[in-house]
């Protein structure tokens, strides 16, 4: 018998740039499945020279090694420009991830502490 694991939650990005700035918010799920997707977004906002990102991850409810990698590596890539990424709202289970890692003293995570 083979064990088959369905997410329903894919990932959507909605991804708003003006000049070298871009708003991406994400809703869903960011794993193995989604994250090529979202490293193919980043990948374009760099073609359109945006340096400043605001990542709005208020709808991802889910978030594994793989998604949070791209995170980082859009961190890196955009720290290298001179720019930053300011992550903003992660729900409860991705803050936890963020903390577990050590993460939250390399990112940008706002709001700093957990909502109470």
């Amino acid at each position: 018998m083979t064990l088959v694991v369905r997410r329903h939650a894919r990932l959507t990005p909605e991804i708003r740039s003006v000049a070298d700035h871009a708003l991406v918010t994400l809703v869903g799920d960011l794993d193995a499945s989604t994250a090529g997707l979202l490293y193919e977004q980043f990948a374009a906002l760099t073609r359109e020279g945006a340096m400043h990102v605001a990542l709005d991850l208020e709808g991802l409810s889910f978030m594994d090694s793989t998604g949070l990698s791209v995170i980082i590596a859009e961190h890196k890539r955009t720290t290298s420009l001179g720019g930053e990424l300011i992550i903003y709202s992660p729900q409860e289970p991705v803050r936890k991830l963020f903390e577990m890692t050590g993460l939250m003293e390399l990112l940008d995570v706002l709001p700093k502490s957990r909502p109470r």
